[in-house]
């Protein structure tokens, strides 16, 4: 009798999770799409700006950023996302309302006076926030909330990135490495396809210069594009210990937290007038000169990375996905320089295979490859993705990340734990290594 009723229990989960899905996905596209428009406009407004404002602002500019940050909400430090985790693994997902409009507007006062920074961390956390208040109004379960919370995650990365399929992956893989909640697939999906489709009727949209040239596949060409993934997946650890760093400095030092920020934009004024404006922001001219095929400096890489793990690391506010773009970007066009293939598939092959790294997510990465530039790399994105993940090892953008994979038996991380709580992760310096909570009970 159980199997004759059981389509009918089945078809009700799927109405349930398509209608709360795509109400979710809804209300997150619409929030999120506003919010981007005002930072596109902010932007736009200061990209007129002589350097020698922008280098006068940046400093008050982090000082506004970490005010904002400590009066209003803390959770709204950082890259954004990575609250988020923290909060679906550690509180049911439930998140602060607050962090929503603060989160809006520390991240404008970040990215449009030149802090290096992305923008679909804000948009996840944000997303997350929405969420978070929807299953406040429904009285959901944790568990329910935790759901519903991913789901407003996928729908932030597809309102962001124009990608609804990669965008409900991505809020998902995020979560743990080596683990995807088949659950949440249908609620995650339909709310990151509400949500593109909403913020597209809405005049949100997307450039991504689509590949026009495919490599044969030979075994040149595969070890080519191993070296892509691994130099990547290196790109991605450097970028992850300096961040760390900074970080451990910052919390190590107990001044008063806005100081921090404000010390980020000096540095930064510093940094633009060795290098230039191009690094800072969200640099989506550099970004898509590469994918374009343009050429760019041999380091473009290198001053990028810096530029982020100053804005982040110091504690202004921004994503960490764009700026994975443009170090992936850039390194694959240097790369493909030297390797003497297109430089437009290299700076396709770069961001796919940095962003795969940083986030431990080489499945997402893989369909966002195919998503922006079409199945015909398919292959490609999946070679230098998967030696990347492998190559960052125990590390992440997202140290909240929980560890359900050991990628190597050389290794011993334990599982089940977020990897910031995971004892003795090595790093070079001796004031940036960390013990786990575990540890430092026991001393």
């Amino acid at each position: 009798m159980r199997r004759v009723w059981e389509p009918m229990f089945m078809a009700r989960q799927l109405l349930l999770w398509l209608v709360l899905g795509s109400l979710t996905g809804g209300l997150v596209g619409l929030v999120v799409t506003y919010f981007l428009k005002l930072l596109f406009w902010s932007i736009a407004l200061t990209a007129s700006w002589p350097l020698w404002l922008v280098v006068v602002v940046l400093p008050v500019a982090g000082l506004v950023t970490g005010l904002l940050v400590h009066y209003g909400a803390p959770d709204a430090a950082g890259h954004g996302t990575e609250a988020v985790i923290r909060a679906v693994h550690r509180q049911s997902g439930r998140i602060n309302w607050k962090v929503a409009p603060i989160k809006a507007l520390a991240t404008i006062t970040t990215i449009a006076p030149g802090g290096s920074a992305g923008k679909e961390g804000p948009s996840a956390q944000i997303g997350a926030a929405v969420a978070s208040a929807l299953a406040d109004f429904f009285r959901f379960s944790p568990d329910q909330r935790r759901r519903i919370v991913i789901c407003g995650i996928g729908a932030g990365f597809a309102a962001v990135f124009g990608t609804p399929v990669a965008g409900a992956i991505l809020g998902i893989e995020v979560l743990a490495i080596g683990d995807l909640w088949y659950e949440m697939l249908l609620p995650s999906f339909a709310a990151s396809v509400m949500s593109y489709e909403l913020s597209r009727s809405l005049g949100l949209t997307w450039f991504y210069p689509t590949a026009t040239a495919q490599l044969a596949f030979t075994m040149p060409a595969f070890g080519k594009m191993l070296l892509i993934g691994v130099a990547s997946g290196l790109a991605a650890y450097v970028l992850v210990l300096l961040m760390g760093g900074l970080h451990h400095l910052r919390h190590q030092h107990h001044w008063w937290p806005p100081i921090f920020p404000l010390l980020a934009g000096m540095v930064l004024s510093v940094l633009i007038l060795l290098s230039g404006r191009q690094y800072g922001g969200l640099s989506l001219t550099l970004l898509t000169h590469a994918l374009s095929g343009g050429t760019v400096p041999a380091f473009a890489f290198g001053w990028k990375l810096i530029f982020v793990a100053v804005t982040l690391g110091l504690g202004m506010s921004g994503g960490i996905i764009t700026p994975l773009f443009v170090i992936g970007a850039t390194l694959g066009s240097a790369l493909a320089g030297v390797l003497g293939i297109p430089l437009a598939i290299g700076a396709e092959l770069g961001m796919i295979a940095v962003t795969a790294a940083g986030a431990n997510a080489p499945i997402a990465a893989t369909i966002m490859g195919m998503e922006l530039f079409g199945s015909t790399l398919a292959p490609d994105f999946l070679i230098v993705a998967i030696p990347a993940f492998i190559m960052i090892g125990n590390h992440s953008v997202y140290p909240s990340q929980r560890v359900r994979l050991q990628k190597s038996p050389w290794v011993d991380v334990p599982t089940d734990i977020a990897l910031e709580d995971a004892p003795e992760i090595p790093l070079p310096f001796p004031w940036t290594r960390r013990r786990s909570k575990a540890t430092e009970q026991v001393r």
